[in-house]
């Protein structure tokens, strides 16, 4: 079963949510499902108090324990990945990785069906291999507190303790629509070269690939206050 759910950021309390049907073409009426219901949501729900984002669950109750069970009570911030949103971006990856290679080929004269079924599979291939890296390695779950970060990951959701007096810097950049963070533990960034960052030390590094965006904007902010401390 798949779900849009409105999360409030503060507390990850469940507020609203929808059922998506499942008939007919799978994916493009559940692309189609989401993004309308993400946009009534978007209509009634302040972004910097509430998250809106796409899950999967065998039911409705199984979803609501989840989320139960990761509610912060005001002082532990949880942020719950979503791997039918990070499944969504390979899609829209996909499909705009099909587009350009077509243009591409005829830009350069070089159009033929057996190169454009190649490249198609080669972006299949990425996509597919990607989701099953972040079902297996990938950090599913990030909870903030007064003491440090932890991080979960993987299927078996493994935890990684960061304490805080670890923390010498986070480092925030973004690539197109792409944010990433950087947790230097121990080391610093030179970006004395513009365009260029050095890391030195161990490095914990969070996307917001399988996260929704303006939770994950908090996420930056909590750990830049973290850190600060």
């Amino acid at each position: 079963m798949y779900f849009v759910i409105v999360k409030e950021i503060s507390t990850g309390k469940i507020v609203d949510k929808v059922e998506l049907s499942t008939s007919g073409n799978q994916i493009d009426n559940l692309l189609t499902q989401a993004s309308i219901a993400r946009k009534q949501f978007a209509n009634l729900y302040l972004p910097e108090r509430y998250a809106i984002t796409f899950e999967e669950a065998d039911n409705w109750e199984q979803l609501q324990t989840k989320f139960n069970e990761t509610s912060g009570n005001g002082k532990v911030f949880t942020m719950i990945g979503s791997h039918s949103a990070f499944l969504m971006i390979n899609i829209l990856t996909m499909i705009i990785g099909t587009v350009l290679l077509f243009i591409f080929l005829i830009i350069r004269l070089l159009y033929n069906p057996f190169l454009f079924i190649i490249g198609i599979i080669i972006l299949f291939a990425y996509c597919f291999f990607d989701s099953k890296r972040w079902l297996r390695h990938g950090i599913q779950m990030v909870k903030i507190d007064e003491g440090g970060i932890t991080i979960f990951q993987g299927s078996k959701m493994q935890s990684t303790r960061i304490e805080k007096k670890n923390i010498t810097e986070i480092n925030v950049f973004k690539k197109l629509n792409r944010k990433i963070v950087n947790i230097l533990l121990c080391g610093y960034v030179d970006s004395s070269i513009p365009g260029v960052a050095f890391f030195s030390g161990p490095k914990v590094k969070i996307t917001n690939d399988a996260f929704n965006n303006n939770e994950f904007n908090v996420f930056i902010q909590k750990a830049e206050e973290l850190a600060r401390r």
